[in-house]
């Protein structure tokens, strides 16, 4: 920088400096003032958006619950009239005002029901919650409340915050309607609102606006320049920083390229509507102040800056001119050696100045020259140095590489010494006629030899009698085609004890492929061979009893029926399990149980012959095979002798245990021909021996296999049944025995197999024991939905259907929650469907039986009791249980004796006392009905009446039945317990 320009920015600085601070600093607070109030304004404006859309919805939500109560009031006022008029009888009048409760709600938003004086809701649309308690809070607050007073429960109760009430005083009703807070921002005109507001503010400006829980701004924001379809991903991306945001300010600036479409969102949030309600407002509105003090700061400032710097520029120009030529003249003077001179009129000062200069020029003259003769010589020097640096360097990289190369070779001869000398394994190295040369501490250690005795020496010096010496010559002579050997032998110590080496010898061969020397690796496998040996052990007996286990008999007994079968002998298999096991591990504990296994291993061992092999193949069950049988008679001696020596009791202080067995024996040749079909069988043999009452043996028969795959083959055909759909569910009607019109049906599964009906006896109690039961139950309950959708289809009215519930699927953990995802799924009401269950499986386990009946039946699920008078009931559990049903086993009707007839009489009395509903099965006869008729039964089910029809049967039956008219209502679908 010049000194010119020097001067002229100090004096411009000085001047311009305080009036650019004095006016920015007075426009700046001016302009933030400004700008505050348009914030203010803003805010303000927000407020009042929020607060007219929460005094709207107080009073949206309050008009709603109102009208609510008001309008179902008239509808029950009407129909009471319709009661006193006689056009309704009163149970109907109420049936019809409770209906109007469940079936349709009062309006979109809200939820109407209706409590009796007890607190008892009476109708609700979740029907789950009829006959059951309204909450203590809101009990008390209703009691409270005038009619038509909107007033709130506390958070505690878990229900909606706002309630109103209408009495119906004639019976004693209390209609209460509410609006669940979620619904509150659907019943606020909210487009409406914000229209209103927006025209009340007056401003263009201001945009009021609301946000709902969709996203969608009410009314929308325009996107200058873009259509409502290319903006509406701007509008959603806002909507979202808004709900992360929640409260507060925004600038929205959608078009960057667009500055006049940037807006400045204030916001506020209405959680209990969950809305979010604020104004937009053009950012360029609030910078108004900020571009007036731009304007004022151009009409202002610049000419009085102009006008500094202009002053400076003067200044600076007068001030500098004689340096200036002082200058030009010194930058002359480098170039010539002339001196400088002075001029008519220069001050004394600058004159003194050129003196100086003059002086200073000559003498830098002068030193030049002498550092241009030092350079020349010193450029000589610096090559010669150069030349004597790089030779220097040269020798030292060679002396380096070296060293690294010897002291590289030394660290690896020293690890090779280090490997050799620590090895585990024993090493030896020989020369090329066998002569021990070195060996390392490990093959001393293994050999017990020291180094000394061993140097010199040929390996075979080692060698045992147990070694054939022509392996070690075939070794020897083999090693120089191979170039390795690796194989076991026996070596001997030096204390002259034998044992097992793994021996591994490779060549060592120069450049020239010339044996130089062999190198030898061997190790002690002693340890390995007796772990071998016990593993073997280990892997052929029993842990607990010592006896031969499974894989030590199927060994055996495959040697043994191929040695049976070239001697054309008989063997026999006996498979040995003791019953009720289980009951000792559980009682006396695991550790008894043992105690107990290998007394009867010992006593078994004992009762056997010697060369026959007595196995356990784990937990209770052992077998014994017996070669060289010449009779049946041998066989039952043998069997005979087990049991008897197990008859004497167990003696284990305190304890004294008494032990039987159950035997199931299969012969070779005729009951099987390889190993796994013998045991297989006298398996079989064995389970019927247990079936038969235990303690026994029994032989095996061909009738065994016979049935056990005629049950396999069913089970099979079941599976693929149930995956085709080849299960059908036939109807047979419940007849109310005084009008002889249908009440319900009982849902009957038959199976078409190969175009015949296959009857449940044939193929139920193969599915309850394969657990097959389970999917079928739950197909059943599948078709039986099915059919209740085809009544609606044909405008039939729905009658309740029983399904049979096995004992297993009613224990199921989860059996409520899979009952609901079926009929949910289908959207069936609980109260169309009945179970069926068995004295027994309601008395099995009784609590349990009691928890279960009681979910379904909040759920509107009816029980009844099948074959009633089959089993045993208690009638103090049967009066706990939420039973709505008896029916009496069909036995006790068909038989004409005066005991099954007391029986049934008898049932039907207790049933009435009990406020049960009694259904009779099996009724065939018309004299059967009209006995049945004066005992006061209820309904009939029978061949009289119907058999079972299919689904398609089913609907004409119905078609016919409602022809008629009906004299008593269908069977209650609402019973008392």
């Amino acid at each position: 920088m010049t000194l010119r320009s020097k001067i002229f920015f100090s004096q411009a600085l000085f001047l311009l400096a305080p009036l650019v601070a004095a006016l920015g600093a007075a426009g700046f607070l001016v302009t933030a003032q400004q700008h505050q109030s348009l914030e203010q304004q803003a805010v303000a404006a927000s407020t009042a958006v929020r607060n007219s859309m929460a005094v709207a919805a107080d009073a949206a939500r309050t008009g709603a619950l109102r009208s609510m109560v008001r309008n179902n009031l008239v509808i029950i006022q009407s129909l009471y009239q319709k009661s006193l008029t006689g056009s309704l009888s009163l149970d109907e009048a109420r049936w019809l005002a409770l209906e109007t409760f469940t079936n349709r709600a009062a309006n979109t938003y809200g939820t109407l029901f209706c409590i009796d004086s007890r607190g008892l809701i009476l109708a609700h649309p979740d029907t789950s919650l009829v006959r059951t308690p309204l909450a203590p809070i809101l009990l008390a607050r209703l009691r409270e409340a005038s009619p038509e007073a909107v007033f709130q429960v506390a958070e505690e109760a878990r229900l909606p915050a706002l309630f109103a009430k209408s009495e119906f005083a004639p019976w004693g009703w209390t209609i209460v309607a509410s609006i669940p807070s979620r619904e509150w921002a659907r019943i606020l005109p909210v487009e409406q609102l914000v229209q209103d507001i927006a025209t009340a503010s007056g401003s263009e400006s201001i945009h009021p606006f609301v946000l709902d829980a969709s996203g969608t701004f009410r009314p929308d924001l325009p996107v200058p320049g873009l259509s409502s379809g290319e903006g509406k991903p701007l509008l959603d991306q806002l909507a979202r920083q808004l709900v992360q945001q929640y409260s507060g300010s925004l600038v929205w600036d959608p078009v960057p390229d667009n500055p006049l479409g940037r807006r400045t969102l204030f916001f506020q949030p209405i959680t209990e509507l969950n809305l979010i309600a604020g104004v937009a407002v053009p950012t360029s509105v609030l910078g108004r102040p900020w571009t007036r003090l731009l304007q004022f700061c151009g009409l202002v400032l610049l000419p009085g800056t102009l006008a500094i710097l202009g002053l400076g520029f003067f200044l600076a120009h007068r001030l500098g001119r004689p340096l200036q030529r002082l200058a030009t003249g010194i930058t002359g003077l480098e170039q010539s050696l002339d001196p400088l001179e002075t001029r008519k009129g220069d001050s004394e000062e600058y004159a003194r100045i050129i003196a100086c200069c003059n002086q200073m020029m000559s003498a830098l003259h002068e030193q030049r020259q002498k550092l241009v003769e030092e350079q020349e010589t010193n450029s000589l020097i610096q090559q010669q140095l150069h030349q004597e640096i790089a030779t220097r360097r040269e020798a030292e990289q060679k002396l380096r590489a070296e060293n690294a190369t010897r002291k590289s070779a030394e660290q690896y001869l020293l690890l090779f010494k280090n490997i050799f000398d620590n090895a585990i394994e024993g090493i030896y190295i020989t020369d090329p006629e066998g002569r021990i040369l070195t060996i390392n501490t490990s093959f001393s250690r293994i050999t017990g030899f020291p180094a000394a005795e061993l140097i010199g020496s040929h390996p075979r010096i080692l060698g045992s009698t147990l070694q054939i010496q022509n392996s070690f010559a075939a070794m020897w002579n083999e090693l120089p085609q191979t170039g390795s050997w690796s194989g076991e032998i026996w070596n001997r110590k030096k204390d002259g004890s034998i044992y097992p080496q793994w021996l591994s010898v490779s060549v060592i061969k120069n450049d020239r492929q010339e044996i130089t020397h062999y190198f030898a690796f061997c190790h002690d496998i002693t340890e390995l061979k007796r772990k071998e040996k016990q593993i073997s052990i280990l892997a052929y007996s029993d842990a607990l009893t010592k006896l031969p286990n499974r894989a030590a008999l199927e060994h055996r007994l495959t040697k043994a029926i191929a040695r049976a079968g070239r001697e054309r002998r008989t063997l026999a298999v006996f498979f040995i399990d003791l019953d009720n096991f289980k009951n000792i591990n559980d009682s006396l504990g695991h550790n008894i149980g043992d105690q107990v296994l290998i007394e009867v291993a010992e006593r078994l061992s004992a009762t056997i012959r010697s060369e026959d092999t007595l196995s356990r193949l784990g937990g209770d069950e052992f077998i014994l095979l017996s070669e060289s049988i010449d009779n049946e008679n041998a066989v039952y001696n043998l069997a005979s002798r087990i049991l008897a020596s197990l008859k004497q009791p167990i003696l284990l202080p305190p304890n004294t245990i008494y032990v039987n067995a159950s035997i199931g024996i299969a012969l070779f040749p005729n009951d099987g021909q390889t190993s796994l079909d013998l045991i297989k069988n006298a398996d079989m043999a064995m389970y019927k021996a247990k079936s038969e009452g235990k303690n026994k043996f029994v032989m095996f028969t061909q009738e065994m296999n016979e049935k056990l795959l005629n049950r396999i083959r069913v089970e099979s055909a079941i599976r693929t049944g149930l995956k085709q759909r080849e299960f059908a569910v036939y109807y047979q009607p419940k007849i109310n025995i005084i009008s002889e019109l249908p009440t319900s049906f009982e849902a009957l599964v038959r199976w078409q197999n190969n175009g015949t009906i296959v009857t449940p006896d044939q193929f139920i109690p193969i599915a309850e024991e394969s657990g097959l039961i389970d999917e079928m139950s739950l197909y059943v309950l599948d078709e039986v939905c099915i059919f209740l959708a085809k009544m609606d289809e044909h405008q039939l009215q729905r009658l309740p259907i029983s399904v049979n519930m096995a004992p297993r699927t009613f224990n199921q953990k989860n059996i409520v929650e899979t009952i609901d995802t079926i009929l949910r799924a289908h959207r069936i009401d609980h109260r169309f469907i009945e179970f069926e269950i068995t004295e027994t499986t309601a008395m099995k386990n009784v609590q349990h039986t009691l928890e279960i009946m009681r979910l379904f039946r909040e759920r509107g699920i009816r029980f009844s009791i099948d074959d009633f008078g089959t089993g045993y009931s208690s009638l103090s559990y049967l009066s706990e249980m939420p039973v709505s049903t008896l029916k009496i086993d069909k036995r006790f009707i068909n038989a004409g004796d005066a005991n099954s007839r007391s029986i049934v009489s008898s049932i039907t009395a207790m049933s009435k006392q009990m406020q049960l509903n009694v259904v009779a099965e099996g009724v065939e006869t018309g004299e059967q009905l009209r006995w049945l008729r004066r005992l006061g039964c209820d309904e009939a089910q029978g061949y009289y009446f119907s058999r079972p029809m299919p689904a398609a049967d089913v609907l004409v039956y119905l078609q016919r039945s409602n022809d008629q008219p009906s004299i008593v209502p269908v069977a209650p679908l609402l019973g008392s317990r």
